[in-house]
């Protein structure tokens, strides 16, 4: 049975403010860890928080209208599996009591997916958390921090707010992550962060690539610590790809981040996790929120693990809906990555952002630009009627545009 997010919450009748975690983070700066909402809040310098433009929050605001067909945010249209959600409505009753012997059931569950030990797996409200907590563990105003450019941003935008050196390496002519070049910047960095497949770009590397990556970084900047994003694993169907979970368990200056946000179609209920070497995690730990899952995603995010029926249809659903738009692209003559994701960029030979206000205007929200790829549109994958929505009304604003382009 296929469930909606929107069905779920109505058949339970829990806003989403019941099921996440919040609180304050350093110099008192709101402590959001939402993925999914692209970071609607940047960080600058002296502990300001700042709104990067009331345009990108009306844009959300239009995503979230009734009706709209949401490919923006790289959300999983399908949601959770009908076992997470059953979870859920099995255990209400034990919303009074803080979560203790919930965590230790999912963490000993990914352990032994993972084929790690519990110690070497902590959990996060989101990997957006961690990904924050990871920042103030290893960086400083004298430990740069080191990114891909564009790559998801969150990471690099609290960098900024705790004042550390901002170090962006701009992507390849085919916009993969340029490895050698983000090897060479790390030197005396705090952190490296590397997101495969990396967000925006959809792009990936090798397992092979990757380690080669750590090594390097290991003999040029002993002190950095790699932390390897692998928030769309499941979704890879690229040769050579595999996690570097076995080198998190094995270097201290390696760490692994999942999350629940993205086949598990989970972005609304807050769960990621990180797995390293104990002496690793307790850095990030110190930097993270005790009790920061609720008790109900918890056990949502325990079923999910062991619904493997689910991931496998997920896993298909995207991949037939992936060839389904990327073969009008191609018959169209744009040129796009190899969408490794649940998403992907494609050239659409003329300006994303004003492509994009168009097609919200039509009643699809897609990604917003990502200087200073200007011409690339980053699409989600939606459900296969939401995708057929979107490429008719693609194909008249792109048909419209060429013919203005040729009057």
């Amino acid at each position: 049975m296929t469930v909606s997010r929107r069905r779920f919450v109505q058949s339970i009748g829990v806003g989403g403010a019941a099921l996440g975690a919040g609180g304050a983070g350093v110099f008192g700066a709101p402590l959001i860890s939402a993925r999914g909402h692209e970071a609607l809040w940047a960080f600058q310098g002296q502990g300001q928080a700042v709104d990067p433009g009331a345009a990108r929050r009306a844009d959300r605001r239009m995503a979230a209208a009734p009706g709209m067909v949401r490919i923006d945010s790289n959300e999983n249209p399908i949601g959770p599996g009908k076992k997470a959600i059953d979870a859920i409505r099995a255990h209400f009753d034990e919303c009074n009591r803080y979560p203790i012997v919930a965590e230790d059931d999912v963490i000993a569950t990914i352990a032994k997916l993972q084929g790690v030990a519990p110690e070497n797996v902590m959990l996060g409200c989101g990997s957006g958390e961690l990904l924050r907590a990871a920042d103030n563990a290893f960086l400083s105003k004298t430990s740069a921090y080191v990114a891909g450019g564009p790559t998801f941003e969150a990471p690099g935008d609290w960098a900024k707010f705790i004042g550390a050196e901002v170090r962006s390496v701009p992507v390849d002519s085919k916009l993969g992550l340029d490895l050698d070049a983000m090897g060479a910047a790390s030197r005396g960095a705090g952190l490296v962060y590397l997101c495969n497949p990396n967000n925006p770009t959809a792009t990936v590397h090798t397992k092979a690539d990757v380690m080669a990556f750590i090594e390097k970084v290991n003999k040029l900047s002993p002190e950095t610590t790699i932390l390897v994003d692998e928030a769309y694993f499941e979704y890879v169907d690229a040769a050579g790809y595999g996690t570097v979970i076995p080198a998190a368990i094995q270097n201290p200056r390696v760490l692994v981040l999942r999350t629940f946000s993205k086949v598990f179609g989970m972005a609304g209920l807050r769960i990621g996790y990180a797995v390293g070497r104990p002496e690793t995690l307790a850095k990030v730990k110190q930097w993270t929120l005790g009790s920061n899952i609720s008790q109900l995603t918890l056990v949502a995010a325990h079923a999910a693990l062991e619904d493997t029926a689910h991931i496998t249809a997920e896993v298909a659903r995207n991949r037939e809906v992936k060839a389904f738009t990327r073969k009008f692209f191609a018959d169209g003559g744009y040129t796009m990555t190899s969408a490794d994701a649940n998403f992907m960029m494609v050239d659409i030979k003329r300006d994303a952002a004003a492509f994009k206000k168009l097609a919200l205007k039509q009643g699809i929200a897609i990604g917003r630009s990502f200087p200073p790829l200007t011409n690339q549109a980053r699409i989600t994958f939606g459900t296969m009627p939401e995708m057929k929505k979107a490429v008719a009304v693609f194909k008249e604003l792109l048909s419209n545009g060429n013919r203005a382009a040729g009057s």
